[in-house]
Parts: structure tokens; sequence; C-alpha cells
């Protein structure tokens, strides 16, 4: 029962963060879904960032995993906008647009990963 608890916290948080990108991009006016993009991207860079970090730990509390990966990530990053948007962009006959974002969410976010990971391993001191 715990561990649902800190899944929920961690969504809800996750959510609430990219609640605030879709209302800092709410300004722009263009058929790509920016604010979409930024918090897929942004959710892949954090979980690739504390996944690196949790695979060098053999030491680590399972709770902390659930709350970032599971929960925040999960409830920052949005599939199911992702691809409402990007039936909406062929639909409105935008083709060209809708697959570049299947592009461009696909190869951003798998380099977010990776690039997070990457940089879990970096000694800055």
């Amino acid at each position: 029962m715990k561990q649902l608890f800190i899944v929920f916290i961690g969504g809800g948080l996750g959510s609430l963060a990219r609640y605030s990108v879709t209302k800092l991009f709410s300004g722009w006016v263009t058929r790509f879904p920016y604010a979409t993009l930024t918090s897929n991207v942004l959710s892949c860079l954090i979980m690739g960032l504390f996944l690196g970090y949790f695979l060098q730990r053999t030491t680590l509390n399972d709770n902390l995993k659930l709350f970032i990966v599971t929960g925040f990530c999960g409830g920052f990053s949005t599939y199911s906008t992702y691809t409402l948007e990007t039936i909406n962009l062929y639909k409105d006959n935008q083709l060209g647009i809708a697959i570049l974002n299947i592009l461009i969410n696909f190869i951003i976010c798998v380099a977010g990963i990776l690039g997070g990971m990457y940089l879990s391993k970096l000694k800055l001191a």
C-alpha cells in the first residue's frame, strides 16, 4: 500500500509539472505540439539521469525509484496526448508535421534517456 501512495504522489507531481509546461507554451501559435514534446523529452532526460544513477548504486531505496521513475516521470510524460496530437495533425492534412512529430519525439526522447544516463556517470568534481 505504501508503494501505491509513493507512485501516486510522484505521479501527481509529474502531472503538475506537465500542466506547468503546457501553460508555459499556451501563448505559442503553432501547429507543432511543442509543449508535449518538451514534457516528453524532459521526462526522458530525468528518467535517464536517475536510471543511470540507480544503476551505479547497489544499495538504494526502491521507493525512490518508484517515486521518480514510475511516478514523476510517468505523470510528466504524455504518450496519449502525443498520440492524439499526431492523429489530429494527420486529420488536419498536416501529414508532414505529423511524421515530423513522430520522428522528433522518438529520436529526442531516446537521446534524452541515453544522454541522462551518460550525464549521471560524469564525475563533476
